[in-house]
């Protein structure tokens, strides 16, 4: 029940109810109730319902978007509901408006001001904002405001996006291929916040550059990643400045650039380049280091060794009896125990130790660090692991001979000859073993096979 018909003063309830007795001079009345300086709508009378379009479902946040006298948003600490508390609050008529969805912006005259319960008991602040005048507004937007005709020209026609924002973030003005780039409506970004156009993971990052570079940073050139009315991204350049509009405020002036399609044949031809050079460098079937790379691999470690005086060992295998595997049970079981046998030795070796198919079943080791008996018992451990290991479907039981040197300063060539010929005793041997290149020494009785190693 009001106590008062004037809506400046304080009004005294007995609760906090709709003053419908404004209804009558077609005042439309709206009660909220401030929780932690927030505003909630709690109430409205029968001229608000109607006119404002709210409907009975209260309480409620503003179904609405507030605008200052000049159109522009109101930030939530300076909400009218506020200044009812205000030491400066003004006696007089305010204006304000109001954006709702689908609607046309409406301008109302207002006034505020603090409720009272009847008994005080109740510290719950209420307010009343009293309405006396509520108006249409046209607001179909101008690309540019008019008091700059040259300016709104000059973006107007512009084949790229151009928008201009304001200190606070806003979207002042935008062009027709900003409009479209993005998918909306001049109406949808005139006035509302930049952070609307970007990605929600993007959003703080991009405050916080705005606010840290306005309005002393000039010529900025940056990429982005954008969000299109429709949930999409795109990737943009953006380049921007800052001006002064005609009263002298700061305003930056973007200029998008899209470069989506560009990342896009950049990232194909990225990865078209790491696929050519897998396929240089690896083998097809085993994804091993393939004989060419593996070359240069060794002559790099070798090389690493003359000069820092390190120990290496080098290791020739060749799986034992291969071509019977293949006309018995075909190549395509031959190509999984290739594959099998490449994966399971990678694994037992350790991640310095670099494994290369040298071609067709033969693989070399390179094993930096440990001389040629260490070598030795390395192999031998691999060939011992690999006897109770079925490779393919078929299950079947594999095993290799193999021949070990170790690097003495000769040439990479030299080193593999003495590999081979390691290896070629460890088959004369009859298979399944590991030969060892023996060191020269200046007495001819030195001279004598391989040291012979067997499971």
């Amino acid at each position: 029940m009001v106590a008062s018909k004037n809506p400046s003063s304080p009004q005294v309830v007995e609760s906090p109810s709709t003053p419908d007795g404004l209804d009558t001079l077609n005042i439309a009345a709206l009660i909220y109730r401030l929780e932690a300086g927030m505003p909630l709508l709690v109430d409205a009378n029968e001229t608000a319902k109607t006119r404002l379009q709210i409907g009975d479902r209260l309480p409620i946040t503003d179904p609405w978007q507030w605008l200052d006298a000049q159109f522009c948003p109101v930030p939530r600490h300076d909400h009218p509901a506020l200044m009812a508390s205000a030491s400066n609050a003004s006696q007089q008529w305010q204006c304000f408006h109001i954006r709702q969805p689908l609607q046309p912006l409406q301008s109302l005259q207002l006034k505020v001001s603090a409720l009272e319960t009847a008994d005080g008991a109740d510290d719950t602040i209420h307010v009343l904002v009293a309405i006396g005048e509520i108006t249409a507004v046209d607001d179909t937007p101008s690309l540019l405001s008019q008091t700059q005709p040259h300016l709104r020209q000059m973006l107007g026609n512009l084949a790229m996006g151009v928008c201009i924002i304001d200190a606070e973030g806003y979207l002042r003005l935008v062009n027709p291929a900003f409009c479209e780039f993005f998918g909306y409506a001049e109406s949808e970004l005139l006035n509302a916040h930049f952070r609307k156009l970007l990605p929600a993971r993007h959003q703080p990052e991009a405050e916080k550059h705005h606010a840290s570079g306005f309005p002393e940073a000039l010529n900025q050139r940056r990429a982005v990643e954008v969000r299109l009315q429709d949930g999409s991204t795109r990737s943009v350049i953006i380049e921007d400045t800052v001006s002064h509009d005609e009263e002298g405020q700061p305003q930056r002036i973007a200029f998008l650039v899209d470069i989506t399609e560009r990342l896009d044949v950049e990232r194909r031809l990225q990865e078209k380049n790491r696929r050519l050079e897998y396929l240089a460098t690896r083998d097809h079937l085993t994804g091993l280091h393939n004989r060419r790379f593996g070359l240069e691999m060794l002559g790099q470690s070798l090389e690493r060794s003359r000069r820092c005086g390190d120990k290496i060992s080098v290791v020739m295998l060749d799986l034992d009896h291969f071509k019977a595997i293949n006309d018995r049970y075909g190549h395509a079981v031959g190509d999984t125990i290739l594959k099998e046998f490449s994966h399971f030795v990678a694994g037992v070796l350790r991640t310095s130790d670099t494994l290369i198919r040298w071609g067709g079943e033969e693989f070399l080791m390179i094993l930096p660090g440990i001389d040629r008996f260490a070598a030795q018992t390395t192999v031998n451990r691999v060939l011992l692991q690999l006897v109770d290991r079925p490779l393919s479907a078929a299950g079947l039981r594999v095993s290799f001979s193999a021949g070990v040197g170790e690097h003495r300063q000769q040439t990479l060539e030299a080193l593999l000859e003495e590999i081979d010929q390691a290896l070629y005793q460890a088959k004369s041997a009859g298979r399944g073993c590991v030969a060892i290149v023996p060191v020269p020494t200046s007495r001819p009785e030195a001279q004598d096979d391989p040291t012979l190693s067997t499971l």
